[in-house]
């Protein structure tokens, strides 16, 4: 399976099964730039209709970008991960919890080592 080139302003190359940390700080890096990233890291319910009209639009503009940033930037193969979603945050954690390597191989992959040495 060949790497598509996207010539986008988010990503170079669209997410894939192998490419989630470099993908992500990219697609984080832009969403901070357009103050968005709120959206994504919520941390509370976003605000209903009857929570009143103004807030609720401005939170749901808000989304639809941030989501449509993140599934633009989605290869067809991870991309199927978020179809169905209709908040950016739900669809940043899918993909984080389908593709983020595990603690370990982070760690292992980075090409560091320690070692005793004894004279």
């Amino acid at each position: 399976m060949t790497d598509t080139v996207v010539p986008s302003l988010i990503v170079h190359k669209l997410l894939n099964q192998n490419n989630y940390e470099v993908w992500s700080s990219r697609v984080k890096t832009y969403l901070l730039a357009k103050d968005l990233w709120d959206i994504v890291e919520a941390t509370t319910e976003p605000p209903k209709r009857e929570d009143g009209e103004v807030e609720y639009k401005a939170w749901r503009k808000s989304n639809a970008e941030a989501l449509h940033f993140i599934r633009i930037s989605c290869g067809e193969d991870t991309f199927s991960f978020i179809r169905g979603t209709s908040t950016a945050k739900v669809a940043w954690d899918i993909l984080a919890e389908k593709l983020k390597p595990a603690e370990a191989s982070q760690a292992t992959g980075t090409g560091m080592c320690t070692f005793a040495l004894s004279i």
